[in-house]
């Protein structure tokens, strides 16, 4: 076959492990040509990934294992320790070392048992409890070509070129995608982590994202077995039709190993998802017993992570006990991967989440080497070295911040009526989930540890704010096409206005502008603040304590009809933020119902402190658009709870 540097294929043990020694190169054993050629098609790039740290790494096998010879050569690799490992189990050599590590457990399949597994993530998280980050991943295979294979994509993974699209999650159940924040690419373009949800979770649908484009990290909430992930109408499986059987001794076959059948009424074994065909750095399964690694109800060449790690994702993350998919687990793995932080870190604060919370046990572990960080695809380069981001818990240390701000945000809902907003959906139910919080918070007070009852509660509130700020941005989003006011005329016949001239410059035609600030008569907290144009109009119209800054609505003057005209919108944060927050905002032109105009429906951005985001739409206009010298492109969104807004005229002709 022809070698594709630094990936080199060796045909002998020997040659393989003095190659394995050497960091400029990725050596495989007897791997065949197709996967070869698959992993040498995804290396390369404009923008290589950070390489990752491997500082502090503990190899350890277990006694006399065929694979010793594999480790203390990947050992020597990082200039890290090699260990047997010992019969009291891994917490013997994790007492003994005072650095953190990342430890990688190197075994065949039958050197290991399902005991070995939970007690090492047993001794991992006992560490981490201490304050020592130590995270694992489990490098296991039938045989050392498969433990080579395995190696080989972790080793290489960070030589990737960037994949099509950063995160896809699954999820069957869900109805429809919870917040979820949007990242603006260096050239301004938004980059969004993409769900499918509900009946969209079908083969049609799914098959070619998983198959047929590259996606850095796959994520799936569903129901399973071992062998399989159970979506809408198929399941994701190791496609065993034909397999002659288990050849572990005792070992149990599904029914689809000897025929046309799948496990699952009315799916053929033609029409499953092949779980080796999916192009992703890594797979995340949170789903009953996807992993039982050793001890499993099928044999090791049956269960879906075998069949994932055939295939050229570098790392899998699966449970190893019978569980209800809880989908905080996959936003916060979403969220690690969008932070830059590699599988095993993420992983940790995973099991970290399930023990605090007492609802399952913390048995998800990571098959690969557990520095794999997947692609951002076309989002900012990941930080080395970067922790989870702020909705990805590391335990539940310190929640009363996250409470804070989300009553804050909650007080701000609850203030859309008297300032003469439609009052947004769901206030109800988020009312009952803050009493339940507080009531919880109030035991704490008394002595009991609160941290079981807060996080349902905390993440349904969550999850409902999202929800209303959506929905609240589309009902604006809705009026504003089909009226031609603008948003200050909702405020002004209820809050007492005043108007004073200013120094400032408006940012579309360089006209003086006017400062109109309303106040609530009874609610002193409720007030608006406007920018009035003598030419433009309300060029800007926010609360008195916006948590975004400035607002730019950057577009042509002039629109031609028929045509696509791009609309970008800058957002500045506000400097009062210091975390970054989740917008949901919306384009529209005044009237554009009647006009002929269309737009896409509301989205949500992130905006991090000290740092623009940048939205765009783009607007298409029909033969028939109303050519008018002044409509209106008016953007609304919510954060925090508040209601920001810009506007700007332009004219529509024509085409020429």
């Amino acid at each position: 076959m022809d070698q594709t540097a630094p990936l080199v294929v060796h045909t002998a043990a020997d040659s393989y492990l003095r190659d394995l020694r050497d960091p400029a190169l990725v050596p495989m054993l007897d791997v065949d040509d197709h996967r070869f050629a698959a992993l040498a098609g995804l290396l390369g790039g404009p923008a290589p990934r950070p390489a990752p740290d491997v500082s502090g790494t503990l190899v350890v096998a277990p006694p006399g294992s065929v694979a010793t010879a594999v480790g203390r050569a990947l050992a020597d690799r990082f200039a890290g320790s090699f260990e047997e490992l010992p019969a009291g189990g891994l917490h013997r050599i994790l007492d003994a070392r005072p650095d953190p590590a990342q430890v990688v457990l190197l075994a065949l399949h039958d050197e290991i048992d399902l005991d070995v597994v939970t007690e090492s993530l047993r001794a991992v998280g006992a560490h981490r409890r201490e304050g020592r980050h130590t995270t694992i991943g489990f490098v296991l295979g039938p045989d050392l070509s498969e433990l080579s294979w395995l190696l080989a994509k972790g080793l290489s993974c960070h030589l990737r070129k960037p994949p099509q699209r950063s995160r896809l999650t699954v999820v069957p159940w869900l109805r429809r995608p919870p917040a979820a924040g949007l990242e603006a690419a260096p050239d301004g373009a938004v980059a969004a982590p993409e769900w499918v949800v509900g009946a969209r979770a079908n083969r049609a649908v799914l098959e070619p994202m998983l198959s047929e484009q590259y996606t850095g990290l796959v994520s799936v909430a569903s129901a399973g077995r071992e062998h399989a992930l159970i979506l809408g109408d198929t399941v994701v499986c190791g496609d065993h039709s034909g397999h002659r059987g288990p050849s572990a001794p005792g070992a149990d076959a599904p029914g689809c190993a000897s025929s046309d059948r799948c496990f699952r009424d009315g799916v053929r074994a033609a029409d499953v998802i092949r779980a080796a065909g999916v192009r992703a750095d890594v797979v995340f399964a949170n789903s009953c017993m996807a992993w039982r690694p050793g001890t499993g109800l099928v044999a090791a060449e049956y269960q879906l992570a075998g069949a994932f790690q055939y295939g050229i994702p570098a790392a899998y993350m699966g449970a190893v006990h019978q569980m209800l998919p809880n989908l905080a687990v996959n936003e916060l793995v979403d969220e690690a991967a969008s932070a830059g932080t590699d599988i095993g870190r993420a992983c940790a604060a995973v099991n970290d989440l399930v023990r605090e919370s007492g609802r399952e046990l913390p048995y998800f572990a990571v098959l690969g080497l557990p520095w794999v960080t997947p692609g951002s695809g076309s989002e900012p380069p990941s930080t080395t070295g970067a922790a989870p981001g702020a909705g990805a818990r590391d335990g539940v240390s310190d929640l009363r911040p996250r409470l804070l701000r989300l009553g804050r945000t909650v007080r701000a809902l609850r203030e859309f009526g008297p300032s003469g907003f439609m009052p947004p959906d769901g206030i109800v139910a988020m009312e009952a989930e803050i009493l339940e919080l507080a009531r919880t918070l109030k035991r704490g007070a008394l002595g009991a540890d609160p941290a079981e009852g807060v996080l349902g509660p905390l993440d349904r509130l969550g999850g409902l704010i999202a929800d209303a700020e959506m929905s609240a941005v589309a009902d604006f989003q809705e009026f504003g096409k089909m009226s031609h006011s603008a948003l200050n005329e909702m405020w002004e016949g209820i809050l007492d206005t005043r108007v004073r001239p200013t120094d400032g410059a408006c940012p579309y035609c360089k006209g003086r502008l006017a400062e109109l600030v309303a106040l609530h008569p009874v609610y002193e907290r409720v007030g608006r603040r406007a920018l009035i144009c003598n030419v433009c109009g309300p060029v800007a119209d926010a609360p008195l304590d916006p948590v975004i800054g400035d607002v730019l609505i950057e577009c042509p003057a002039v629109w031609e009809r028929p045509g696509t005209v791009t609309v970008d919108v800058l957002l500045k944060p506000a400097a009062s933020v210091s975390q970054e927050i989740v917008v949901a905002g919306a384009v529209h032109v005044s009237g554009a119902a009647n006009s002929g105009m269309s737009f896409p429906d509301a989205r949500r951005i992130a905006i991090r402190p000290g740092s623009p985001a940048r939205m765009r739409v783009d607007a298409t206009l029909n033969a028939e658009a109303f050519t008018h010298h002044e409509h209106f492109v008016r953007f609304v969104a919510v954060a925090e709870g508040l209601v920001h807004y810009a506007s700007r005229p332009v004219a529509v002709v024509p085409a020429r």
